[in-house]
């Protein structure tokens, strides 16, 4: 089966693995074989659209630059994170390539510390990035704005979009 074959932008991509992933991973009752066939098949689209230009909502120009190893690092950790369980009192929000988790996180912070996630003071949640992926988002906007530059999508028990502050 071809899943993305209807994607024409990495926005639609990424939305499309996100809904798919929430349908089909093996955590949600899934198959392991059709969400490695998804995984493959995301990569494959991702790449293709390698050096795609887009423009946020200040009309600031961004290109799209494939990375399969910061790709399958966030890909990983968000379903590190949905299958500790993690989703049941959090809110996990991709923003560009780092992982934000808000909500009640005190009853799961040890299980955030163990992921490798680090609380941030001015936002006051936590969140992770690549190691090897270094790009420093501006300290001073909240996760509204980051999510309005950047692109956003929210994993859990009920996926939707991420609503801006």
């Amino acid at each position: 089966m071809s899943y993305f074959d209807s994607c024409t932008t990495v926005e639609i991509a990424k939305a499309e693995y996100r809904r798919l992933a929430m349908q089909n991973h093996p955590d949600k009752g899934g198959s392991t074989a059709t969400m490695q066939d998804i995984n493959s098949q995301y990569h494959a689209i991702l790449q293709k659209l390698d050096g795609q230009t887009s423009f946020d909502n200040d009309n600031r120009e961004h290109t799209y630059k494939y990375s399969r190893a910061v790709e399958q690092s966030i890909i990983d950790k968000i379903a590190e994170l949905v299958g500790a369980g993690i989703a049941s009192t959090c809110e996990i929000f991709l923003i560009g390539t780092w992982v934000w988790i808000t909500g009640n996180t005190k009853p799961v912070k040890e299980l955030l510390k163990q992921a490798g996630c680090k609380w941030h003071s001015k936002r006051l949640c936590w969140y992770w990035q690549n190691d090897g992926y270094k790009h420093r988002y501006n300290g001073k906007s909240d996760l509204g704005a980051l999510a309005a530059k950047y692109g956003a999508a929210k994993f859990g028990e009920q996926e939707k979009s991420f609503a801006l502050a």
